[in-house]
């Protein structure tokens, strides 16, 4: 074969070999919107084709940034786990919009629950898992409980908290964060927060806002962190044992291999050598809503006299937790 004819092969080959990468493209990327499409699929479908609840749901729930990305990416790594979509909103607002709620908060209950929006939910899941385990981690949920209880009575909970100094500081940076975390537009401004004054809200809308609307920053971040961890505590008393498994934020940093094999086990999941290799690549790997590098106690060097305002209040919700004594930088001073 002359020179030119192989280089003329060697091009049709390499064309070949585009044009074989573009259709599998193709293909991957229809798998993926159909994937991604099916929980409005299941709106209509779920009128003729009716399916039952899934089987042992698992909804990773607590106070908005206090490490549930994390946690739920780790769960991920079992490949007998599946969620719908990184959070579940897709799911939940279908039929309870944020443009309705706005005017109350993110809180349901068993009564919010329509055989309807039961018929849509399990078959979205079963389109989404494909025969896998449902996990769940929608920050919203932490004021759902006997709504989820209603929808998934064998559920089972992971309720995941955190230090309320660290917490509320990571909040009051993620209201600072703008656009990003906005989840609401409330019918009436927010006038005390100044320069992030109006009518957008961030992460969870907690019953009672209005009684905020001239508050701080830092009051309404502590007032999210005691509502969702309240509403947890409350839940955990009322659920049967068996589908609560309770866990701490800084002690899941310290001992990830125990801690997480202990939640694997009381999940029933395989925590297998490899999961394990997985889970800590992601325990070490900042999420996509991480605003800025992890560092222990970042309170005190961004938000100190802000967060040291609101400790007392925030007080008896961590003494209920678990947490005793007040952060180092408050017994010092």
């Amino acid at each position: 074969m002359s020179a030119r004819g192989a280089r003329v092969g060697a091009v049709a080959h390499r064309m070949l070999g585009l044009m074989k990468t573009r259709r599998l493209w193709r293909v991957r990327r229809a798998v993926f919107l159909l994937r991604r499409s099916a929980p409005r699929v299941a709106r209509p479908l779920s009128r003729a084709i009716r399916v039952g609840p899934p089987r042992r749901p698992v909804f990773v729930v607590g106070c908005p940034r206090s490490g549930t990305t994390v946690l739920r990416n780790i769960l991920m790594t079992s490949n007998e786990l599946a969620s719908v979509q990184a959070e579940g909103h897709i799911l939940w607002n279908e039929f309870h919009p944020p443009r309705k709620r706005a005017a109350a908060s993110d809180a349901l209950g068993a009564d919010d629950v329509s055989e309807r929006e039961r018929e849509y939910v399990y078959l979205a899941v079963r389109l989404g898992v494909r025969g896998r385990r449902f996990v769940d981690k929608t920050p919203e949920n932490c004021l759902r409980f006997e709504y989820l209880d209603a929808l998934f009575p064998d559920a089972m909970f992971v309720f995941l908290h955190r230090r309320g100094a660290d917490n509320v500081n990571s909040l009051i940076e993620g209201w600072r964060a703008r656009p990003r975390f906005v989840t609401h537009r409330l019918p009436e401004p927010l006038e005390g927060i100044a320069p992030l004054d109006g009518h957008r809200w961030s992460f969870v809308l907690v019953p009672d806002w209005r009684a905020l609307r001239h508050a701080s920053l830092e009051e309404i971040c502590a007032q999210q962190y005691i509502a969702c961890n309240e509403a947890a505590l409350a839940a955990r008393e009322r659920l049967d044992p068996t589908r609560w498994i309770d866990v701490s934020y800084d002690a899941l940093l310290a001992q990830p291999v125990a801690q997480l094999g202990s939640i694997f086990a009381a999940l029933g999941l395989r925590f297998t050598p490899a999961v394990e290799r997985a889970a800590q690549r992601r325990i070490e790997t900042p999420t996509a809503t991480t605003i800025s590098p992890p560092r222990r106690q970042k309170w005190r060097d961004e938000n100190r006299e802000a967060v040291e305002r609101i400790l007392p209040l925030i007080a008896e919700t961590e003494r209920r937790l678990g947490y005793r004594g007040l952060p180092a930088s408050r017994r010092t001073t």
